[in-house]
């Protein structure tokens, strides 16, 4: 039999279409008798002599960045609650698909049709924006099973890094340089997919500047005393009322780079210095397409920094850095109903360094396998770099006990899956009087869902195929690990199934 079918700009090949969700709900070409995985495709339809087009609603069209992001820039929208229908076409066909854009409480509300929206420099959200997609992708009740992405609103980076010593950090404009979101003021996204292809972390990007899929508003540097430059153009002062929710992260290509996760490299460990670019420390691509970090909120120019950010139901798959960092100053930030597994470094990170950030909260959140694209170098599940207050509420942490982690060449520490909450000393950390860290339950488990305990753990300090446990100010037993005993740090735990208080 025959049928035709569009995923992206490669549609109407004569074959069968399968939908196998035994194998990661990937979508099957079968062109005689071999099955054709969605990435292969895209090079399958440029050397078949056959006819392309998209055949409509009902298929998932790829449509090229300038397309539709030119509405956002402009600001093309209705001028009432009247949805203005705003056309585009697809890279390939004549079918065109519509964006409508309608006035709702004082926002230009963006609703997206299903399909795969190239982007390929860092944008600017206009202030007062929000971007909707055509349906939320996530079943948090089984986060790692893939939507149907023919009814799914994807956004797919175009570019990506590969070059371990291309400039990140310190080029002169974002905009080129990176790939993703920036949010402004009064900003939502919701129900929406993301899909990066960077395939490595750079050299200059080992402290982490960014390279969120979404970050907020501010410095192109981890320091802003150290360019002028700002993400994606904007003016770096930090953004207020940003929402992301029903968010999925490079989960689109996973399926097929799975295996390539955690894999040994050859040559790829010579870790023995700090001199980076003189040795290979990770230096070679993983080949795990995925964006630098999920979300990234930078240090910004102004003292008020960050406010008022709400982070819901995000679904992650693979990571070249960080999950979720918080830098500098940010006030009243909520993240919640999150999971994210397979990053390079820590999976939740609050790094206010000395800007004392505040009303901060991680509820209900599960990480696993931090640090694995970077494979026994760095990353746990939860770490703090510098604060005046946070809530870490029923967190999950999945992660191994290592025999054999690659010791950091400055002092030969470990720093990666020592405990489920980790308080660093470093990155310009400051945690000043008054300082509160508050632990609401807890689950810690390996990666088969044993839990750990203090008896097989070791107390205060890190000990090979070990999980730390440290006594809190109140004198619960928790997992978590002090890099510094010389800095008074306020934690105060709830074991799990604690009442709350009346």
């Amino acid at each position: 039999s025959s049928a035709s079918a569009c995923l992206g700009e490669e549609c109407v090949y004569p074959g069968v279409w399968e939908h196998d969700s035994a194998a990661n709900a990937l979508a099957l070409l079968q062109v005689g008798s071999r099955a054709v995985g969605m990435g292969e495709l895209q090079q399958l339809s440029q050397s078949l002599p056959l006819h392309v087009r998209c055949l409509g609603p009902s298929a998932s069209c790829t449509y090229p960045y300038k397309a539709w992001s030119d509405l956002l820039k402009a600001g093309t929208c209705s001028a009432d609650a009247t949805p203005l229908a705003i056309e585009i076409t697809p890279k390939t066909g004549s079918t065109k698909g519509t964006i409508t854009c309608a006035l709702e409480e004082h926002r230009k509300v963006y609703r997206f049709p299903a399909g795969i929206f190239e982007i390929g420099e860092q944008l600017l959200v206009p202030a007062n924006t929000s971007i909707v997609g055509s349906s939320n992708p996530n079943d948090m009740a089984e986060p790692t099973k893939p939507p149907n992405w023919r009814e799914q609103t994807l956004f797919l980076a175009t570019r990506g890094v590969t070059d371990y010593l291309m400039n990140y950090c310190h080029a002169e404009d974002m905009v080129p340089t990176r790939v993703g979101f920036v949010l402004s003021s009064f900003v939502t996204v919701s129900s929406v997919s993301y899909q990066g292809i960077d395939t490595i972390r750079p050299s200059d990007n080992g402290a982490l500047c960014g390279g969120g899929a979404f970050e907020t508003k501010g410095c192109a540097e981890n320091d802003c005393s150290i360019s002028s430059v700002n993400n994606g153009g904007s003016d770096g002062i930090g953004s207020e009322h940003v929402i992301i929710e029903n968010v999925r992260l490079n989960d689109y290509y996973f399926a097929e780079d799975e295996a390539k996760v955690g894999a040994s490299i050859e040559g790829n460990y010579n870790c023995s210095t700090d001199h980076w670019t003189e040795q290979c420390c990770f230096c070679k691509p993983n080949g795990v397409r995925a964006s630098q970090v999920g979300i990234w909120v930078p240090q910004s120019r102004n003292i008020e920094g960050t406010r008022h950010l709400f982070v819901n139901n995000i679904v992650t798959s693979a990571l070249q850095a960080d999950g979720i960092n918080l830098h500098g100053m940010v006030d009243d930030a909520q993240v919640q109903n999150v999971y994210i597994q397979n990053t390079g470094d820590d999976i939740y990170a609050l790094w206010g360094a000395n800007s004392n950030p505040t009303n901060v909260t991680f509820k209900d959140c599960v990480g696993v396998n931090p640090g694995i694209l970077r494979p026994n170098w760095y990353g746990n599940c939860v770490a703090t770099y510098g604060l005046q207050s946070v809530v870490f509420e029923n967190l999950k942490c999945m992660a191994p006990a290592l025999g054999h982690p690659i010791p950091s060449p400055s002092d030969g520490s470990v720093t990666i899956d020592v405990s489920m909450f980790v308080v660093y000393n470093s990155f310009g950390a400051s945690y000043p009087e008054g300082n509160n860290i508050t632990i609401k339950g807890w689950t810690f488990e390996d990666l088969q869902g044993h839990p750990y305990t203090p008896a097989t753990g070791t107390m205060d300090m890190p000990a090979p195929g070990k999980m730390v446990w440290t006594t809190s100010k109140n004198r619960v037993v928790a997992p978590f690990y002090f890099t510094s005993k010389g800095t008074q740090v306020n934690v105060y735990a709830s074991p799990p199934g604690t009442p709350p208080p009346p």
